[in-house]
C-alpha cells in the first residue's frame, strides 16, 4: 500500500468543488432528495413511488439517492421528521413570543402557524396526516411518539390553568388525556380540511377549532 494513500484519501474526502466541500454538497443533495420526496410522496402516494422518480423530480442520479439513503421508506422517514420539525420550530417561535398570561393568544397562534403549514403544503398535510399511516408499523409508531410530542407542548401551555380546577366536579381531570384529545380533534380538523383541498380560508379553520379550545377554557375557567 502506498504509504501516503491515507493522506491522499482524506485530501479526496475534505476536497472542494468551486469552494463547496463535499460535506456541503452531499447535504443538499440530501435536502434535495427530501424536498422531491415530500412533492412526490405527498402527491402520488408512498406505495405508487419509486426511487427512479423520486430522482427524477429531485434531478440527481440514483448513485446520489443511495449515497443517502438506503430505500424509499428511508427517504419518507426523513420527509416525515423534516415536516414535522419544522412545524415543531414554528410553533415553539411562535408560543415563546408569547406572553404567558394570554392563552387565548396562543392558542390561536399556535393553531394559525399549524393550518398555514396545511395551506401552504397540501402534500406535506398528505404526509403527516394519511401516508405515514399505510407505510409500515415503525412508521405508525413514529407517529404516535411524533403526536405526543404535540401533546406536551400544548399540556405545557395548559397545565397551570387545569391544575387549578382538580377540585369537585373537575377532580378527575388529567392534563394529558385532555391535551391529546385536542390534538386529536385539530387533527382530524386538518384531515377533513385537506381532502377538500384546503379550500377553506385558514382564518375560518382556526376560528373553528378555537370554539373547541374556547368551550374547554370556559369549563376550567368558571
Amino acid at each position: 500500500m502506498n504509504a501516503n494513500a491515507p493522506e491522499q484519501i482524506a485530501k479526496n474526502a475534505g476536497r472542494r468543488y468551486r469552494g463547496v466541500s463535499n460535506e456541503t454538497r452531499k447535504a443538499d443533495r440530501r435536502l434535495k432528495l427530501i424536498d422531491a420526496g415530500i412533492k412526490v410522496f405527498g402527491s402520488t402516494g408512498y406505495h405508487a413511488s419509486t426511487v427512479k422518480g423520486l430522482c427524477q423530480e429531485a434531478g440527481l442520479t440514483e448513485r446520489y439517492f443511495y449515497e443517502s439513503f438506503n430505500n424509499a421508506e428511508a427517504l419518507f422517514t426523513a420527509c416525515y421528521l423534516h415536516i414535522t420539525d419544522t412545524l415543531r420550530e414554528k410553533l415553539q417561535h411562535v408560543l415563546l413570543g408569547m406572553e404567558e398570561d394570554n392563552l387565548e393568544q396562543a392558542t390561536r397562534a399556535g393553531l394559525t402557524v399549524f393550518f398555514t403549514q396545511f395551506k401552504d403544503s397540501p402534500q406535506a398535510a398528505r404526509i403527516l396526516l394519511v401516508e405515514v399511516l399505510t407505510v409500515n408499523r415503525h412508521l405508525e409508531e413514529l407517529s404516535l411518539k411524533t403526536l405526543y410530542s404535540f401533546v406536551e407542548m400544548l399540556e405545557t401551555l395548559a397545565k397551570p390553568l387545569i391544575e387549578q380546577r382538580k377540585d369537585g366536579e373537575l377532580a378527575g381531570l388529567d392534563s394529558t388525556l385532555l391535551a391529546s384529545g385536542l390534538v386529536g380533534a385539530v387533527l382530524y380538523m386538518a384531515a377533513r380540511w385537506s381532502l377538500d383541498g384546503c379550500k377553506k380560508p385558514v382564518e375560518d379553520v382556526v376560528e373553528n377549532a378555537m370554539l373547541i379550545f374556547k368551550g374547554v377554557g370556559i369549563m376550567l375557567s368558571r
